[in-house]
């Protein structure tokens, strides 16, 4: 797989504490007068369907990139990790949209 993927540390250490899996994935997106975009997101389980994905290791996790996100080549994604008080949450950044 040809994928230009960076994951921030703190990101990959939440990915760890939580099982050690990544899986990034493409969600819609719904506008409220129509119209519709297909968004990357990422989660810490593994897919339902993991015939769809690309399975790849990076530092020490399992990362699973849905094969719309491959499609992409070497578009550049990035996976953080948001923090606010108490609560973590794992986003992409995708320089392509789909």
């Amino acid at each position: 797989m040809q994928l230009d993927l960076t994951i921030d540390d703190e990101a990959a250490a939440y990915a760890r504490e939580q099982g050690g899996v990544l899986a990034i994935r493409t969600r819609p997106q719904h506008g409220c007068c129509g119209g519709r975009v297909d968004l990357a997101t990422v989660n810490v389980e593994r897919p339902d369907d993991p015939e769809a994905y690309e399975q790849t290791e990076r530092g020490g996790l399992t990362v699973y990139v849905h094969q719309s996100l491959v499609a992409l080549g070497d578009e550049p994604m990035h996976v953080g990790l948001d923090r606010l008080w108490i609560w973590r949450s794992l986003y992409v950044e995708a320089a392509s949209q789909m």
